[in-house]
C-alpha cells in the first residue's frame, strides 16, 4: 500500500518537471531557471510599475491642461465677478492663487475691505510663491488700515519698512507707516519719517511729488473731522493723477 502511494508522488513530480528545451546554450541555463521561478511574477510586478507611471503621466498632463485654462481665464477677467469665477473654479491651482490675489486688489479698489482681508489671507494660506510675498504682505497692510485694525497695520508697515529697504514697495510701507502713526495722533513722528522717505527719493520727481502730498494731508488731518486720513489721502493721489495726465490742444 506504502509503495504504490510512493510511487504516485515520484510520478506526479516527475510529470511537473519541465523539460529544458532542446538547442538551450549553456550559457543561459541560469537565465531560463530564473524565468521559470520568477519571470512571470516580474511581468505582474512591470505591469503595475508601467500602470502607475502611466497614471501618473496622465495626471501632470491633465494638470497642465488645467492651469493653461486657468491661465487664458485669468488674463480675461476684468471685474470682481469675473474674478471670484475664476477662484471658485481654479482656486487650487498656482493660476488660481494668482487670480486670487488679483481679487484681492479688486475688492479693495472697491472698497470691500472685509473681503479683501479674506482674499489676502487665503492667499498666504494657499501657499504663495517668493515674488508675490510681499505684495500679499502689503495688500494684508493696506486691508487693515482701511478697517481700521491700525495696531496690526502699524506692525506690518513698521517691520517692512525696516526690513526690507531695497523692496520697490519701501515707499508704500513707510508711507502707510506715517499715515498710521498720523491717526493714532503720532504726526510729528509720520512727519518725521515723510522727511526721510522724501530725502531718500530725491531723484524721482514722482515720488516727491506723492510723499509731498501725503505730507499736506499729515498737516491738515485732525482725529475727530468726519473725514477720515484714509478717505482724504485717497482723494489726494486722485487729484495728483487728474494733474499727471497728458493734456490736449485743439489749434484753432
Amino acid at each position: 500500500m506504502s509503495e504504490n502511494t510512493t510511487d504516485s508522488i515520484d510520478k506526479s513530480k516527475v510529470e511537473k518537471v519541465q523539460p529544458i528545451p532542446e538547442n538551450l546554450p549553456e550559457e543561459l541555463l541560469p537565465l531560463y531557471d530564473w524565468w521559470k521561478a520568477k519571470g512571470p511574477q516580474s511581468i505582474i510586478s512591470i505591469s503595475a510599475v508601467a500602470l502607475i507611471g502611466f497614471g501618473a503621466f496622465a495626471f501632470i498632463r491633465y494638470k497642465k491642461s488645467k492651469a493653461a485654462e486657468a491661465n487664458i481665464e485669468m488674463r480675461q477677467a476684468v471685474s470682481v465677478d469675473d474674478l471670484e469665477a475664476v477662484v471658485a473654479k481654479y482656486g487650487n491651482l498656482k493660476p488660481g492663487n494668482t487670480t486670487r490675489l488679483r481679487l484681492a486688489k479688486a475688492y479693495y479698489d472697491a472698497s470691500k475691505y472685509k473681503e479683501a482681508l479674506e482674499a489676502y489671507d487665503a492667499c498666504t494660506s494657499k501657499g504663495v510663491s517668493k515674488e508675490f510675498a510681499d505684495l500679499i504682505l502689503l495688500g494684508r497692510a493696506h486691508a487693515l488700515e482701511a478697517l481700521e485694525k491700525n495696531e496690526e497695520a502699524l506692525q506690518i508697515f513698521k517691520d517692512f519698512s525696516e526690513n526690507h529697504k531695497e523692496s520697490y514697495l519701501y515707499p508704500q510701507a513707510k508711507m502707510g507707516l506715517a499715515r498710521v502713526l498720523t491717526r493714532q495722533g503720532n504726526k510729528d513722528e509720520a512727519k518725521k519719517l515723510l522727511e526721510e522717505l522724501k530725502a531718500e527719493k530725491t531723484d524721482d520727481p514722482m515720488w516727491e511729488m506723492t510723499i509731498a502730498n501725503l505730507e499736506d494731508v499729515v498737516e491738515r488731518y485732525e482725529p475727530r473731522s468726519k473725514r477720515s486720513l484714509f478717505d482724504m489721502a485717497d482723494e489726494a493721489g486722485r487729484t495728483l493723477n487728474s494733474k499727471l495726465e497728458p493734456t490736449t490742444s485743439v489749434n484753432q
